[in-house]
């Protein structure tokens, strides 16, 4: 045994590997929290260069150790003297990693040039040379993206099983975050090999690619992985180097910014577990949290790692159920037991914290946090025999049992998958809205952008909303509803609803600014009224708008063209209609029926074919400013107007006998102010006589109920209606121009959010005349919008389906004879609210297209 030993301390040491000769790996079985904490007193010991494969955390579940060969003797030493029971799993790791590598040549010896063994381990070469392979042989199913650089500037790729179609929902799958956990590498590439192999082929996978796409990041941490195949076959972490430190590497499944920095991660650079300076400060984390983010609808995330044979979800930094608890227990526990199927494997189900112990900072938390609803981790075989050493023969049957519970969650996902943004999980406590969840809490390291922000703000004489939340509340009964109507009238809390208090049950969302927070939860909380947060910092959000614009900019300037998926200020929107109106001199022409308060010009795109006063419909965008998805998808829906005439049949009947009026920027100096001074202003920019406060909400401001209990008389309030009505040039100038037009059969005003499309009457409980017809077309509009995405829509009356609410546009148009009038409330239910990524900007108007088309069509079908 010697001479063996011998040489293989020789070989690692002509190849620069970090032997572990004589090196011993544990089995701990603690009996009670005492023992667990002996275990995390040794596991404090730097000196001891212990690695805990399996951490110490309940007395129930097992801790394994690898112990350097000069400490074995200390550490026994330590668990007989403390009476902590113990058994060897593995006698000399250099043994197993001996035949690991002896294998691993064998099958380099053994490959043809054509052949990949799927049944061995790889080198990061040979399997970036195999995706190259796959795609080469699935070139219409398979893509090879990459989606940034690690630390030493390896190439991060992704695998895209798609069947066409653009930012469709998708499932992201990953392994080797941790790179000595080869068998998840080797699983994926599997993996990988199945889905491509089987599209066609079997039913499900077929249907899945279908309406699905699947994208698969085989290696996470590539310069990990190399590492562990050069030098320390026992490498965990990245390769990045910590400031002030001699140790080297980040835990990146614990960089993540979900409870960043809290238990289960250390602050030791040396430790195996160190989270890192700051949340997603390894470029590895850093880039699929930007591709998820940009891509926009993922719908589910799935990791893979080793070893213990578990599946679980979140939450891992908490120790609290997630919302989704029952679903995502039953739909593990039916992947397990498709697992168990195939060898009879069984894996322990359940939530991270529950299952394992609690670990902050990991990536199926944050991707639960940010609204990935199916999200869970597997950890693969085995359970201890050979640990992070499994053998290659045990690769192939780990992959086919694992892709049974993959496929398992995969088919689940894309039977209740939802639309682009929408999310169909209820809310959890702590901070979700509306079914989808918000942004996890700030660490401490964002004072630094946060700084910056105030800095760049105050520069422009912005306001900020740094640490100012959007909670989410919700009364139980009448009393509870007054209290909360009572709470937007306090002046000095400043609570912006952005969603009203109106029954028991019905959700209202309100912004608090930040020195108010305490004073509103403890009053909340004080009359038992429930809350969560639904966005953690509302300057956060803003940031990433801002940016994105930016970026959005510098590509239109280098290109010379309009991006509709981006937020635009009001030149730029103006310069575009003028564009447009030149491409299409002969349908498209540009009207100004009025000017703002503050001068800016009311414009109005007019697209007609020809005659004067034809039946005519109305649209508008942006009568409440801060709505941005408004204005974006008035755009994009302009110009969808203007190319589908001649090409689609519906579009062209209707313009062959009808015109179409738009008013994209219905509110110009409120929309300015929201891109040079508020984010979240609402109202016009009017000045009140014997008011400091300036604006009025100019959806209260038309008239019809003018004046009723659905308004304010409050020129502080954003519901102020106006001292009368049509006080508002920007209102006055469209009455005027509908009323002077004459033959406008349909008025169609589009707001955001909470995903509704309404009718009259909101000054009034009372059914409209037409309430019968008027909610079959809406009916059928809603149905058609949701055929896109699966985006679900609310309709109604607008005093049944919301509040009351008087003097609005459609409750005018409909009082002044003009049947079809409706109000679409756009994207989303809650997660952003008026802070719509950009990113859903194409979504949001491709899907709002069909429904504004059937009424449009049904317009033209039903004169009157």
């Amino acid at each position: 045994m010697k001479l063996i030993l011998i040489l293989s301390a020789l070989f690692g040491a002509s190849l620069c590997l970090e032997t572990f000769v004589g090196h011993q790996v544990l089995r701990i079985k603690t009996r009670n929290g005492e023992e667990i904490k002996k275990l995390q007193l040794l596991e404090s010991l730097e000196h001891l260069e212990l690695d805990f494969w399996i951490n110490p955390s309940t007395p129930t579940r097992p801790v394994d150790v690898r112990i350097p060969a000069n400490c074995v003797q200390a550490v026994k030493a330590f668990l007989e003297s403390h009476g902590i029971r113990y058994s060897i799993l593995i006698e000399d790791l250099q043994v197993v990693l001996d035949k690991e590598r002896e294998d691993m040549a064998y099958s380099q010896r053994d490959r043809s040039s054509t052949t990949f063994n799927y049944g061995a381990y790889h080198s990061l070469d040979s399997i970036y040379e195999e995706l190259d392979h796959l795609v080469s042989e699935y070139s219409t199913l398979v893509t090879k993206l990459q989606i940034g650089e690690s630390y030493e500037k390896r190439p991060l790729y992704v695998l895209k099983f798609s069947t066409g179609g653009s930012n469709r929902p998708a499932i992201w799958l990953d392994a080797g975050i941790h790179s000595r956990e080869w068998v998840t590498q080797a699983s994926a590439i599997w993996i990988a090999k199945k889905i491509a192999s089987d599209y066609g082929k079997d039913p499900s996978v077929t249907s899945l690619l279908n309406k699905m796409d699947i994208f698969l990041l085989t290696v996470s941490n590539p310069d990990g992985y190399v590492f562990t195949h050069t030098t320390n076959r026992m490498w965990r972490k990245t390769r990045s180097k910590n400031q002030g430190s001699l140790c080297v590497g980040v835990d990146p499944n614990r960089n993540w910014d979900a409870g960043f920095g809290g238990p289960g991660a250390s602050s030791n650079p040396c430790s195996d577990s160190y989270h890192g300076p700051h949340a997603n400060s390894e470029v590895e984390v850093q880039s699929i949290v930007n591709f998820i983010k940009n891509h926009g609808n993922i719908q589910a995330f799935l990791t893979l790692h080793s070893y213990s044979q578990l599946l679980m979800y979140p939450y891992g930094y908490k120790c609290t159920e997630p919302a989704d608890q029952d679903e995502l227990d039953a739909l593990g526990r039916a992947a397990a037991s498709s697992i168990q199927s195939l060898y009879g494997t069984t894996f322990t189900v359940g939530s991270i914290c529950t299952t394992i112990y609690q670990a902050s900072g990991g990536s199926i938390d944050w991707s639960y946090d940010y609204g990935i609803k199916y999200s869970f981790a597997f950890e693969l075989r085995d359970t201890g025999r050979y640990g992070f050493l499994l053998p290659a023969n045990q690769i192939i049957p780990t992959a086919e049992e694992t892709w049974l519970g993959l496929k398992t969650i995969m088919e689940h996902v894309r039977d209740n998958s939802c639309g682009f943004g929408e999310k169909v999980h209820e809310c959890p406590p702590e901070r979700c809205v509306g079914g989808v969840y918000t942004a996890r809490p700030r660490p401490l390291t964002m004072k630094i952008p946060l700084v910056f922000a105030a800095l760049v703000a105050a520069a422009c004489s912005e306001q900020l909303f740094v640490g100012d939340q959007v909670l989410r509340v919700t009364a139980s009964d009448e009393e509870q509803l007054t209290l909360l109507r009572a709470l937007g009238e306090q002046d000095e809390f400043q609570v912006d609803f952005w969603r009203h208090p109106t029954r028991p049950g019905h959700p209202a969302d309100l912004r608090v600014p930040f020195p108010s927070l305490r004073g509103v939860k403890v009053f909340l909380e004080s009359n038992s009224i429930s809350y969560s947060i639904m966005i953690e910092d509302v300057q956060e959000l803003l940031d990433e708008e801002k940016k994105a614009m930016a970026r959005s900019r510098r590509i239109e300037r280098s290109i010379n063209t309009f991006d509709f998926a981006s937020y635009h200020t009001i030149d730029e929107i103006y310069t575009w209609m003028d564009v447009l109106v030149d491409d299409h001199p002969s349908l498209v022409s540009k009207l100004q029926i009025g000017q703002s308060y503050e001068n800016r010009p009311l414009y109005v795109l007019k697209f007609s074919t020809g005659g004067w006063k034809r039946p005519a419909v109305w649209l508008d965008t942006g009568i409440h400013s801060r709505e941005w998805i408004t204005q974006a998808t008035g755009i994009w829906t302009a110009n969808k107007i203007a190319e589908a005439y001649g090409r689609d049949p519906s579009v062209t009947a209707i313009l062959d006998s009808m015109d179409i009026f738009f008013e994209i920027v219905t509110n110009p100096d409120g929309f300015a102010f929201t891109h040079s001074s508020n984010r979240m202003w609402r109202k016009t920019r009017s000045v009140n006589a014997s008011s400091r406060c300036v604006g009025v909400d100019p959806n209260r401001n038309w008239d019809a109920g003018f004046g009723g209990s659905g308004s304010s008389s409050n020129p502080c309030s954003e519901t102020y209606r106006g001292p009368y009505a049509h006080s508002e040039r920007e209102v006055k100038a469209v009455v005027d121009f509908i009323l002077g037009h004459g033959n406008v059969k349909s008025v169609i005003s589009i707001h955001s959010y909470s995903q509704m499309l309404l009718f009259p009457y909101g000054y009034k409980t009372a059914p409209a005349p037409d309430h019968q017809e008027l909610s079959e077309v809406a009916k059928k509009a809603v149905n058609d919008l949701a055929a896109v995405y699966g985006t679900k829509y609310v309709y109604g009356s607008i005093a049944d389906t919301i509040y009351v609410a008087d003097g609005t546009t459609v409750d005018w148009a409909y009082d002044n004879g003009v049947k079809y009038s409706f109000t679409f409330e756009l994207r989303d239910t809650g997660r952003y609210g008026f802070l719509l990524p950009s990113t859903q900007i194409i979504p949001t108007a491709t899907e709002t297209w069909p429904a504004l088309l059937d009424i449009m069509v049904y317009v033209l079908e039903h004169p009157y």
